[in-house]
């Protein structure tokens, strides 16, 4: 158990880390998936009673992986909002950029990007399927196979449930596609079974743990 992990992923050095995010130390590049900005604030305006302060909460944790890794640019793979913006989180948002002016953040849209303004945001809008080195960068897992490198994707918010313990966000890795776990703290997720996620990596925000 560990706060990173160093894997290869289509044969690729990459660096795991326990707070839900994956490193590319030949691109200084951070990368997370479903972000979900806003979304108690969407929740709260349905009638819905949560809690405010995920927003803040969840781009501190993203704040200390980019000083952490020093990270050149941060991309982000789908599901940069959680649906219509607010006041707070955009306000949240910017306070962010503000202080990681330096850092150049990429988006694959999500399906709840709808509202999701690149200029406002300080972010630059990449297509999904967007293919770099050996990978190939998109939201939601391809629907059918033939892409044309290891993909690397969100969406899915892939948990896995070990006996006597709580289920714990997974890196599910597979031989052509790495699902990351959801970068926001204030989601729900798809729960793997045990056999389809052997290889791959569950974290809990401090730990690492590789499944045989």
């Amino acid at each position: 158990m560990a706060e990173s992990l160093q894997l290869l992923l289509g044969g690729e050095p990459m660096i795991l880390l326990a707070d839900r995010a994956l490193y590319w130390p030949a691109r200084q590049r951070l990368i997370v998936a479903d972000l979900h900005l806003g979304k108690g604030a969407v929740m709260r305006r349905a009638g819905i009673a949560v809690p405010s302060g995920g927003t803040r909460a969840d781009l501190a944790r993203l704040a200390g992986l980019l000083d952490m890794t020093a990270a050149a640019s941060l991309w982000i793979l789908g599901d940069f909002l959680h649906g219509q913006r607010s006041a707070a989180s955009d306000a949240a948002w910017q306070a962010f950029r503000q202080a990681h002016g330096q850092v150049n953040v990429c988006v694959v849209p999500g399906n709840h990007d709808r509202a999701l303004d690149a200029d406002v945001a300080g972010a630059r809008l990449i297509a999904d399927g967007t293919h770099e080195g050996p990978f190939v960068f998109r939201h939601a897992p391809a629907t059918r196979a033939g892409a044309s490198g290891h993909v690397l994707c969100g969406h899915l918010h892939p948990v896995l449930k070990l006996p006597a313990l709580p289920a714990h966000p997974l890196f599910w890795i597979g031989q052509e596609r790495t699902v990351l776990p959801a970068f926001s703290l204030f989601t729900g997720g798809l729960r793997v079974d045990y056999r389809q996620a052997r290889g791959s990596v569950l974290c809990n925000g401090r730990e690492l743990v590789q499944l045989d």
